[in-house]
């Protein structure tokens, strides 16, 4: 569907969630310029460790002080402007609740109209590309929790009916855009963009691949270095020399089918029929 989101006085939120090519999403929209009024922008304000992740309140390195000024001028400019500005952050999805609906409400009291694209990812692709990503950056995962435990416990905080609904109370169904990142994901970056009227071609541009994962098969590997070594420098050259290796695709395979039967089983399918019938795809 052919939808323009890029409106005068508008402010849209891409609360992410992860794993779905928001790294590069933000890598090209952080990048735009924002003094054209007539042009879709990010938005200069709350900037923080590549995404606006001064606005969301269970970043760590959250401030209410520097919210507030940071939440006050981008009000001031979105209200200005011609076009959209866009706030972007993983972070805002699992965001409390009740920052959601102070952001949401002080928008709306400014003038400005509000809207929200969220993309929606199958669930056991999701859950394996969060826990690599956890792996990879070595934070989130307890020393005896597995990829099944990791899955199970991530699951529930991922259901993504609950995690939409705390936006579209505050803004209204009618306001909330959802995006299937498995239907295209090499034209997904483009598509999100289209949806602001701005034409980016990210097909040749190393922005698709600023947050690359790690295989599946290294990952217990990779944890046990973790567990014995803390040497920063030489698990760079590590990773490098098990992503080399030729691993037997059914490994991968069985742990990817153990996570769908057992774990998911039908939580995505009845999840996205919810969701379908309250609001709009892109």
């Amino acid at each position: 569907m052919d939808i323009n989101l890029n409106q005068p006085k508008t402010l849209i939120f891409h609360p992410g969630i992860g794993k779905t090519a928001t790294s590069a999403i933000q890598n090209i929209g952080f990048k735009l310029p924002s003094n054209k009024s007539e042009e879709a922008c990010f938005s200069p304000y709350g900037f923080f460790g590549g995404a606006s992740n001064y606005f969301a309140s269970n970043h760590p390195e959250f401030s209410m002080t520097k919210f507030t000024e940071q939440w006050d001028a981008l009000l001031t400019f979105a209200a200005s402007r011609e076009s959209s500005t866009v706030i972007s952050s993983e972070f805002l999805i699992r965001d409390n609740p009740k920052h959601i609906a102070l952001m949401l409400t002080q928008a709306k009291e400014k003038g400005l109209n509000v809207k929200v694209i969220v993309a929606v990812r199958n669930y056991t692709d999701y859950l394996i590309s969060a826990f690599l990503q956890a792996v990879k950056v070595n934070w989130g995962i307890p020393d005896n929790e597995n990829i099944f435990m990791f899955c199970e416990r991530e699951l529930a905080q991922v259901r993504m009916p609950l995690l939409v609904d705390y936006w579209a109370k505050h803004i209204g169904d009618e306001n909330v855009f959802l995006m299937d990142y498995d239907k295209d994901k090499k034209g997904f970056v483009n598509l999100f963009f289209k949806t602001i009227d701005l034409d980016v071609d990210s097909g040749d541009k190393k922005e698709n691949k600023v947050n690359e994962s790690i295989r599946l098969e290294i990952a217990p590997m990779l944890r046990h270095f973790d567990r014995v070594t803390s040497n920063k420098q030489q698990r760079p050259d590590f990773i490098k020399f098990l992503n080399s290796l030729d691993y037997k695709e059914q490994h991968s395979k069985n742990v990817k089918q153990r996570i769908d039967n057992k774990i998911v089983r039908n939580a995505f399918t009845h999840d996205k029929e919810r969701l379908s019938a309250r609001y709009t795809w892109i």
